[in-house]
């Protein structure tokens, strides 16, 4: 009897081969990514899969019938020159900077990379396929960043330009306390050292928080005035209250708003020049203003810029931090011409 021969254990089947086309075609469906076949020479889009549409707003038939500059109406010059240029010569491309319009008109920041497809017989390509995608929290952040970034350099700047006026007391207390010996020179030099400690814990903590306003409390506005023209020591000029009234403020950085419109009028309204605080008629707020050379009609709409100045030795910070910390406050400031010519600066309260 002749025996069979031995085989083995039973073999499990083998699953038919998937096609390429077919593994390709489920990438392209279930891509995360909006990816479009685009014919390089027609430009024309020959295929987009379901995360295109989504990220589009058009439907698969919607998107056949469109173009590149249907959805790039304002990058798409630049998308030729610098990503399809790209993608012939070299076979790929890739930018970050791409700005799609989608059906209902938002602008959506995208980042596009691209392979060529199918050369001809020249060993030209022609077509590509181009994946876009979504990078709006990107973009989000990194504007949330410039926007940190600007504000730390505007803290830097206040501390520089507020620390000016304490140093400018040492600086002049102390020769006379050499020569003198008098004990009161000494009192004003530790009393601009305290102000300078204040002012520094004070804003390292708002640089902390982010917020150039800490906590509100109730500041009667011709104390803090009179408490302000006291630490600024402004030489010749003179102070006159002609009314208060109780402001909802961060004191510390009320006190800062008061001192640098001091500095200023005391700075370009000439020798001896008067300056006066009071509330507004028409509306809820208060004034200071001076008696001196006022600021010119056509400058007065650049003042509150960072960096403007009108002498050569000014930083141009100071009506920068008045207008940014009345703005804090939720405050609204003007510049206006005081009834003497001089410059006055309007705080309406909201």
């Amino acid at each position: 009897m002749t025996e069979r021969p031995d085989h083995g254990p039973p073999q499990e089947e083998t699953p038919a081969a998937v096609a390429p086309e077919d593994r390709y075609r489920k990438i392209f469906e279930h891509n995360n990514d909006a990816v479009m076949i685009v014919d390089l020479e027609t430009e024309a889009f020959l295929d987009v899969n379901p995360a295109a549409c989504e990220l589009l707003g058009y439907s698969r038939a919607e998107l056949l019938s469109m173009h590149p500059d249907d959805i790039h109406p304002d990058d798409v010059d630049r998308v030729r020159e610098e990503f399809i240029s790209q993608v012939r010569e070299e076979g790929e491309g890739f930018t970050d900077d791409l700005s799609c319009v989608t059906k209902d008109g938002r602008e959506v920041p995208t980042e596009i990379s691209g392979a060529a497809l199918d050369p001809d017989g020249d060993g030209e390509p022609t077509r590509m396929i181009a994946m876009l995608r979504d990078v709006s929290d990107r973009v989000e952040r990194r504007r949330e960043l410039e926007e940190t970034v600007e504000r730390l350099d505007r803290f830097a700047g206040i501390v520089s330009h507020d620390l000016q006026s304490p140093l400018t007391v040492i600086k002049g207390h102390v020769p006379l306390a050499r020569e003198t010996g008098d004990p009161e020179h000494l009192d004003a030099i530790e009393a601009a050292a305290d102000r300078m400690d204040e002012m520094l814990s004070e804003l390292l903590r708002l640089t902390r928080q982010g917020d150039l306003v800490g906590e509100r409390s109730d500041v009667d506005l011709e104390t803090l005035a009179r408490e302000t023209w006291s630490d600024c020591e402004l030489g010749s000029a003179t102070l006159d209250v002609a009314a208060s009234r109780t402001l909802d403020a961060d004191r510390e950085r009320l006190h800062e708003l008061l001192a640098n419109l001091f500095e200023n009028a005391a700075e370009h309204g000439g020798a001896g020049v008067t300056v006066r605080v009071g509330t507004l008629d028409d509306r809820d707020g208060f004034y200071v203003e001076d008696d001196g050379e006022g600021i010119p009609a056509d400058e007065r709409d650049d003042v509150f810029e960072w960096g403007h100045t009108t002498t050569g030795e000014g930083t141009g910070f100071g009506l920068a931090i008045v207008a940014e910390i009345a703005r804090a406050h939720g405050w609204e400031i003007e510049l206006d011409e005081s009834a003497t010519g001089g410059a006055r600066f309007e705080v309406a309260l909201r």
